[in-house]
């Protein structure tokens, strides 16, 4: 669209000068030159802004479905507890991130996690992943809570020595 308006811009500048004094006069040529170089840069610029824009949207959705196979829903209700639960990222255009929630229904009781880990992007959802993991493969051992905490510490610790310091587990 935008070089159609460069065309039709060209175009009534050229029919201006065949009215007026002619394609000869310089003035008019130099009026056309400039406007079929301002034409093109802006089409430039405006598919380069459009490739841009296609490809912000598709890493978006890779983020949000990256988002939601980390983090999924939480079911309305959990042995005696209704729950309810929604993420919101911090930055609106992310849409991703190391917060983590999670709850599993065990013979003991209802287990849950809620955390933040620290960093930004696909390092903190990895990070939120392999603690979410460690919860979901833990929370079911009869260990009691202090072997749910050890469990998720030993799992962070194995990651932190082979990844350097990127998460803390709380």
């Amino acid at each position: 669209m935008t070089g159609f308006v460069g065309l039709v811009a060209v175009l009534a500048q050229v029919a201006i000068a065949v009215a007026g004094t002619g394609l000869t006069d310089l003035n008019h040529t130099f009026q056309i030159i400039a406007l079929v170089m301002i034409s093109a840069f802006v089409t430039l610029f405006a598919h380069l802004r459009e490739v841009h824009e296609r490809e912000v949207i598709q890493l978006r959705s890779v983020a949000e479905t990256a988002q939601e196979v980390v983090q999924r829903p939480l079911r309305d209700r959990i042995g005696p507890l209704h729950v309810a639960s929604v993420y919101l990222a911090a930055a609106a255009e992310a849409q991703i991130g190391g917060e983590l929630y999670a709850a599993a229904r065990t013979a003991s009781g209802t287990r849950l996690t809620i955390g933040d880990v620290r960093g930004k992007g696909l390092e903190a959802v990895g990070d939120a992943a392999l603690v979410l993991g460690a919860f979901r493969a833990s929370a079911h051992q009869e260990a009691g809570l202090p072997g749910l905490v050890d469990s998720l510490e030993a799992a962070v610790s194995a990651d932190l020595d082979g990844a350097g310091t990127r998460a803390r587990a709380s």
